[in-house]
């Protein structure tokens, strides 16, 4: 596994009918087109979180470069106020196969890192273990969660000590270097990386690049980390997503 995370109203244009009664438009009137809207550092989680959780759902793909060894992770995710759902899966195969499912407030993980029962192939993720074995498994979980949760990072934008955007076509890129440590002991990065982890992330920043439609909706994220370069892109939103959790008997 790799080391590495209200849309805006639009007028519509008016057509006037012409005085003989046909509908043609009137000389000088030209159709409204929406503006894109440059967000500051304070808005630009609230807003565009607020514009995907309009839409409920996305999918999303993140591939995953490390010093040319190369994973795709795609996951399908669910919005809500009570957080997110998803249901992810890497291309890798053998050892390097992964699959991870959040849902109902619990994240289940497959690996064969995790478990070798073929019958019983899932694990679930249990914070409060005290089993050192258990809690090792528990430290893969997060990591592999981390493969398919980079929309989290988002909310990072609020701890960043650098923040600029630069304009592309009808998006906007948005260029911030999130505090790390900040960032998690806020809960600001949601399943990307969880407060009780920024103990040991002193003076930790992660730059970022993300880009955001007309419609403040995430479209890509890029980033690079200890040598690891990953670029996510975010598109389907609105469409139908059905995420369920593992079957009982097959987690082990």
């Amino acid at each position: 596994m790799k080391k590495i995370l209200m849309p805006i109203l639009v007028a519509g244009a008016l057509v006037l009918p012409a005085a003989c009664g046909s509908a043609k438009p009137a000389a000088n009137d030209t159709p409204t087109t929406q503006a894109v809207v440059t967000l500051t550092q304070a808005d630009f989680a609230p807003k565009v979180l607020a514009a995907m959780l309009a839409k409920g759902t996305f999918h999303a793909v993140s591939v995953s470069d490390d010093e040319g060894d190369k994973e795709t992770y795609t996951a399908d995710v669910k919005l809500s106020a009570a957080g997110s759902e998803l249901s992810g899966s890497s291309d890798g195969t053998g050892e390097d196969a992964l699959s991870v499912i959040r849902a109902g407030g619990q994240t289940y993980a497959k690996s064969p890192h995790l478990s070798e029962d073929k019958a019983k192939p899932w694990m679930k993720f249990d914070p409060k273990t005290t089993d050192p074995q258990e809690m090792l498994k528990g430290a893969l979980i997060r990591l592999a969660q981390m493969q398919f949760a980079t929309h989290d990072l988002v909310g990072g934008a609020a701890h960043t000590t650098a923040f600029s955007s630069a304009p592309a076509g009808e998006a906007t890129v948005y260029t911030m270097t999130i505090d790390l440590p900040k960032a998690a002991a806020a809960n600001a990065l949601g399943a990307y990386m969880t407060a009780d982890l920024a103990t040991g992330l002193k003076g930790k920043t992660l730059p970022v690049k993300m880009t955001v439609d007309k419609d403040l909706l995430l479209t890509k994220i890029e980033l690079e980390d200890d040598g690891a370069k990953v670029v996510s892109t975010f598109s389907k939103y609105g469409d139908p997503v059905t995420i369920a959790a593992p079957a009982a008997a097959e987690i082990a």
